[in-house]
């Protein structure tokens, strides 16, 4: 998934009765600024994105940072630390296990792809960034739009927002998402998403993610706890688990690039 691309980004996710808005609306415009040099661009979104964005910080804000770090936790455990260059999205994570790189090719995993754990290092790579990066990454280019019927989750009306790819786009250009936000806040609370990274197939038998609290850092709302449960029956089921996302820092500067390079004895991990 792209998320899990993220989310690499592996990706995130045509019109039907709710109002589909077009790919062509999502195409960025350019134009120049006559102050300087430089290029001013826009982009038009969904109205439920649009408040989105600006509830947690803004997409300004977030473009303007170059790298990003954090430490993801299982519960109380740590996993790995993260750290992804955000303008390029290759990324490097490491524990005392493993270190996988992103070089914006290849996903390589030190000192081999059996250090890591899971069933691929390269449908991992980017997993927690996209869940962690929500909303700004549901601005990325070509991705299409469904404005989706308002609904409950646990006593309070949310927006929904129908999210699919273009076939071009990550490694799972079949993923879906439908993300749901609070009427009140309009900060994201629940994410329903389909992983079709091993199957390359469109599913339609979702996984569920609730974003329990925020954290502000250097202007941004970005995920301190997540839930993820079960969906069943059209609705939240069984908590699966709880991710948490500590040490957050943003910063201006890039990473050097050098970092990403696969080493020699590192593997590649292809799927």
């Amino acid at each position: 998934m792209h998320l899990f691309q993220f989310l690499s980004a592996t990706t995130f996710f045509a019109c039907l009765f709710f109002g589909c808005i077009s790919p062509e609306k999502n195409e960025a415009e350019t134009k120049s600024n006559n102050s300087s040099n430089t290029t001013e661009v826009t982009a038009e979104y969904p109205t439920v994105l649009q408040q989105a964005l600006k509830a947690h910080g803004g997409l300004d804000r977030w473009k303007s940072f170059e790298k990003l770090e954090y430490d993801v936790y299982r519960g109380e455990e740590i996993v790995d630390h993260q750290l992804i260059a955000l303008k390029t999205r290759k990324v490097l994570l490491n524990n005392d296990q493993y270190t996988i790189g992103f070089d914006g090719q290849q996903v390589w995993v030190s000192p081999d792809t059996s250090a890591y754990p899971g069933s691929s290092a390269r449908f991992y790579h980017n997993l927690q960034f996209y869940f962690f990066a929500l909303p700004f990454v549901l601005a990325d280019p070509g991705i299409s739009y469904e404005q989706l019927e308002a609904r409950e989750f646990q006593g309070k009306m949310h927006d929904g927002l129908r999210i699919t790819y273009q076939s071009d786009v990550g490694d799972a250009a079949n993923d879906e998402y439908r993300a749901y936000f609070d009427q009140d806040t309009h900060q994201l609370r629940v994410l329903l998403y389909t992983v079709t990274y091993f199957s390359q197939s469109p599913a339609d038998r979702y996984s569920a993610r609730v974003y329990d609290e925020w954290q502000t850092v250097d202007g941004l709302a970005v995920p301190l706890q997540v839930t993820s449960y079960r969906w069943e029956n059209d609705s939240l089921g069984e908590q699966r688990g709880v991710t948490k996302y500590r040490s957050v820092t943003f910063d201006n500067i890039p990473p050097d690039q050098s970092m990403f390079l696969m080493p020699s004895q590192a593997t590649v991990s292809d799927r």
